[in-house]
């Protein structure tokens, strides 16, 4: 076996470029066994192949040429193990950041779907629905839609509720004999939450889970027909928990756009 390789045999047998073997030796990494003082030639020995290995699997897991400098001056495992410690912390960050957002992606697939997987010949159909968590401004009689809108928006810009993760679902609460007068009368407007907050504030509220009778409208057009709301409910308790969800089928226009009013069944 020889003693020296040239610059480039060096860089053809690790797999890397004789411009990164420069940069080495410039940061001051690894160095040339020796350097030809007639020719300014540079030669690698057998035994620095490892560290240049090395370097190469360290940067592949994360860390800069310059930790990777500190860590091989310190030559102790001791040296590296908090630096890949702390390599494993930021990927797994990295790895719940993917996550939540592949969850993200499937939520507003299904959002985008949902409508369509119900079955448009069923006047009322019932929904398991899990609990759900919400932002949430009051309605004045005299509203607006932008109204309403503007309300919401200034809530989820105070500092406290800014960062908070949302989903794209708007929503009414509703008041039972206005609806089934087909009259737009909206308690509060909403936006869903992924997760409950962990600090109070009075814009919060929660939808119980349970069995919502639900249909299908639209609710802005206030057409709606109650004749068999009104034959369900005509012996039983008025319900107290009326939300009505936009579902958006066109990116521009809201005006037409589906609800599905759901109905607590307590």
């Amino acid at each position: 076996m020889k003693r020296y390789y040239t610059i480039g045999e060096t860089a053809k047998l690790l797999g890397v470029t004789t411009q990164t073997l420069r940069h080495y030796e410039k940061i001051g990494i690894l160095a040339p066994k020796h350097i030809s003082a007639e020719t300014g030639y540079r030669y690698y020995e057998f035994n620095q192949f490892h560290v240049i290995d090395r370097i190469k699997y360290l940067q592949y897991l994360g860390l800069s040429l310059s930790e990777i400098g500190a860590i091989m001056k310190k030559g102790t495992v001791d040296g590296l193990l908090p630096a890949l410690e702390q390599q494993w912390q930021a990927a797994n960050q990295a790895l719940e950041a993917i996550y939540a957002r592949i969850k993200d992606v499937e939520w507003y697939i299904d959002y985008f779907t949902y409508l369509s997987k119900m079955e448009i010949s069923k006047v009322l159909y019932r929904v398991s629905m899990e609990k759900r968590y919400l932002i949430y401004v009051p309605c004045q009689d005299t509203d607006e839609l932008a109204d309403m809108e503007i309300r919401l928006a200034k809530a989820r810009s105070r500092s406290e509720l800014h960062n908070l993760s949302y989903r794209r679902q708007y929503g009414y609460e509703l008041n039972f004999p206005e609806l089934l007068q087909s009259k737009f009368k909206p308690k509060t407007y909403f936006i869903y939450l992924k997760n409950k907050p962990r600090f109070f504030t009075s814009y919060y509220k929660e939808l119980p889970a349970g069995e919502y009778l639900c249909f299908r409208t639209k609710l802005l057009q206030e057409k709606w027909d109650t004749t068999i709301l009104k034959k369900y409910f005509k012996a039983l308790p008025r319900p107290s928990t009326i939300v009505a969800l936009e579902f958006e089928d066109n990116l521009v226009e809201y005006m037409h756009a589906d609800y599905e009013v759901q109905i607590l069944l307590e």
